[in-house]
């Protein structure tokens, strides 16, 4: 049995793999590159705030939009909320500012006895004419996400009611059936639905007659075929349009009110 060489490294047990003492990656072509585990990536890409996870429920999602309309809100300095009671006068009061605070500046920064007054806070108002003018382009953006807010919401349910008038259409059918006895209860509802939704379309969309106008004479001694200045120039008036609604629920309300 050979005898250890002083010095020598001790050998590893049998089945047990050696390890070097070099860093990671300078072991020779027995070194392997690290793999990422695409589980922890997507945990990661799924942390980024601009890209909500595709498995929100509807009420998380409305939450989080909630949540970022608080930070919104929260970087408006002294933001108000809406104030039915006090909003015509904040509106009167406001219509002098856009073309009286630019000379009002002008004169208390000028003339010192105005500024001495100190009824002007100089500094301050204009302040809040760089706010107006900043705050033009947020207004006109939420006004257009809440439009189309509301438009998304209705493209929803109108492909939810226009399936709903589906199903109305075939039950209102299948119920003259005489094993339908079970399903007339349900078709009596959809229909007082149906017709009270119809009721209220025809309400809003019929037309207000409007009264006739009455024609400022000309004066006699006109020339024939001229026009006095202040004769009458009727425009007529546009028909009543029906509220527009997409084309495949159009389709289905035929279908259902059909008899």
């Amino acid at each position: 049995m050979a005898k250890k060489r002083k010095g020598s490294p001790p050998r590893p047990p049998a089945g047990k793999r050696a390890h070097g003492s070099a860093p990671i990656g300078t072991r020779g072509a027995s070194a392997k590159a690290k793999r990422v585990n695409p589980a922890k990536s997507d945990a990661v890409a799924s942390t980024d705030p601009s890209t909500p996870p595709p498995d929100m429920t509807p009420e998380e999602r409305a939450a989080a939009i909630m949540a970022k309309l608080d930070e919104v809100e929260a970087l408006m300095p002294n933001f108000q909320h809406h104030d039915p009671s006090d909003i015509r006068r904040v509106a009167a009061i406001a219509r002098f500012a856009p073309d009286l605070v630019v000379p009002t500046i002008a004169t208390t920064t000028s003339f010192p006895p105005a500024a001495d007054r100190k009824l002007f806070d100089t500094t301050g108002n204009q302040l809040h004419l760089r706010e107006y003018d900043a705050l033009g382009p947020v207004q006109q953006r939420l006004t257009a996400l809440a439009a189309g807010v509301q438009f998304t919401r209705n493209n929803g349910m109108a492909e939810a009611g226009a399936q709903a008038l589906d199903v109305y259409t075939w039950a209102k059918a299948y119920s003259k059936r005489p094993d339908a006895a079970p399903l007339r209860p349900y078709v009596a509802t959809m229909s007082r639905v149906v017709k009270k939704v119809i009721n209220h379309r025809r309400r809003k969309s019929s037309p207000t007659p409007a009264p006739a106008p009455t024609p400022t004479p000309v004066p006699a001694q006109l020339p024939p075929g001229a026009q006095g200045f202040l004769a009458s120039r009727t425009v007529p008036s546009k028909p009543a349009v029906e509220e527009q609604s997409p084309d495949r629920f159009n389709e289905a309300l035929d279908r259902a009110v059909k008899e």
